[in-house]
């Protein structure tokens, strides 16, 4: 019983400073770069709708979505189109060596008829 145990405990030790890690970063790019804002936008839409930047250069970028509805996923596109990752929260820090688009899925709320949509694309430069 006692390697069952070790490997239990691991496991959820494992998880535990995954988890510190990724919470870590984030602070990390919080607090070491400023937030220079590259494309910010909110209108008012009706429908399922989704939002297409143009092309960004190459950098780190945070990229923040809200909606009076569901954001659904943020999707990182190549020049061409095709999808390289996808994030189903509404904030993601994306850092890239080529250029890439960012397109935002909003899913509407359930009977209204406007709602509001916002994006908010932010270049990471180091203080």
């Amino acid at each position: 019983m006692g390697i069952l145990k070790k490997l239990v405990v691991g496991f959820f030790l494992l998880i535990f400073l995954g988890v510190a890690v990724i919470f870590g970063m984030q602070y990390y790019y919080e607090t070491a770069y400023d937030k220079v804002p590259v494309e910010v936008k909110t209108e008012t839409v009706s429908g399922d709708v989704f939002y297409l930047s143009h092309v960004l250069e190459p950098g780190k970028y945070k990229i923040t979505a809200e909606s009076e509805g569901t954001v659904e996923k943020i999707t990182i596109l190549d020049e061409n189109g095709n999808v390289l990752t996808e994030s189903e929260t509404d904030s993601l820090i994306y850092g890239s060596s080529v250029p890439f688009q960012v397109r935002v899925d909003y899913k509407a709320p359930v009977n209204v008829e406007g709602y509001t949509v916002s994006v908010g694309i932010y270049r990471l430069v180091k203080k």
